[in-house]
């Protein structure tokens, strides 16, 4: 009787529950995410954007170094000599070497055509992988020597780039003994001293003009024609050499090596 009367009593005290009061609905988060993003949302992203493009460039470049011997784990008195592994490949050496001005009507190395004439010709000769090889062994090395001076370089003044003053004032002693110039590309250089920037009350040359650069002007326009007339030359003869090479070769395989080829591929591809 006791514990019902106390019973009793605790549901007699024990106040109603209240109503709840129905909580605000969360808003869609996703509709948000999914929306367009305001204009600083945009700019965030796209920092974010560039810091994972140059984190994961970075490390791209500390792998290639690693691999190519520029490792504290690696014993080596002098990593440019120490070649653990080739940081260039074949094709890029190819490249290289192959490498000549694209727009003949424009001015490439000043007034002369020596080097235009060497570097047009040497973009048509066939380069195999063999002498390729032999050329990247020598030219990474002084590739690596060069680059590591100019590191050094911008370290010991406090920069953290390597700029191309840096990069001159490492290859100025070497200039009587190199083939090949390094300079800035006069054709850009021209381009700078002809195009206007600024505003329609300040419009100037982006680079400033000398009085001495006007008569070269004129004499780099002189020799024009005669780079156009040369690319043209260059060309034609490397197309028909390609049209002999190909001729001697079905010359040499005969009549049936056609219907050969036709059948080898014929056979690949049913494989395939």
């Amino acid at each position: 009787m006791a514990g019902r009367k106390k019973q009793k009593r605790a549901d007699e005290e024990e106040p109603e529950p209240e109503a709840e009061e129905p909580e605000p609905e969360p808003e869609d988060e996703e509709e948000e995410e999914d929306g367009p993003l305001s204009e600083d949302g945009q700019l965030r992203e796209a920092a974010r954007k560039k810091r994972r493009r140059a984190v994961a460039r970075r490390k791209g470049y500390r792998a290639l170094a690693s691999k190519g011997g520029y490792d504290a784990a690696v014993p080596s008195a002098d990593a440019s000599r120490d070649v653990s592994a080739n940081i260039t490949t074949l094709n890029e050496c190819i490249r290289a070497c192959k490498w000549s001005p694209m727009v003949p009507n424009a001015v490439s190395y000043g007034s002369t055509m020596t080097e235009f004439r060497e570097r047009t010709k040497l973009s048509v000769e066939p380069l195999p992988k063999g002498p390729a090889a032999v050329f990247r062994a020598s030219s990474e090395v002084f590739a690596r020597k060069i680059m590591n001076e100019a590191v050094q370089r911008t370290f010991d003044a406090g920069k953290t780039r390597v700029s191309a003053n840096t990069m001159m004032s490492v290859l100025r002693p070497l200039q009587p003994v190199l083939r090949m110039s390094f300079l800035a590309p006069q054709g850009l250089v021209r381009h700078a001293q002809t195009t206007l920037i600024g505003g329609e009350d300040k419009k100037a040359p982006a680079l400033g003009v000398m009085p001495m650069d006007e008569v070269q002007m004129k004499a780099e326009a002189a020799i024009l024609p005669k780079q156009m007339e040369l690319v043209k030359a260059v060309l034609a003869a490397e197309k028909d050499r390609k049209k002999k090479r190909s001729a001697n070769k079905a010359k040499d395989d005969g009549p049936a090596a056609p219907a050969a080829r036709a059948g080898k591929k014929r056979a690949a591809a049913a494989k395939a």
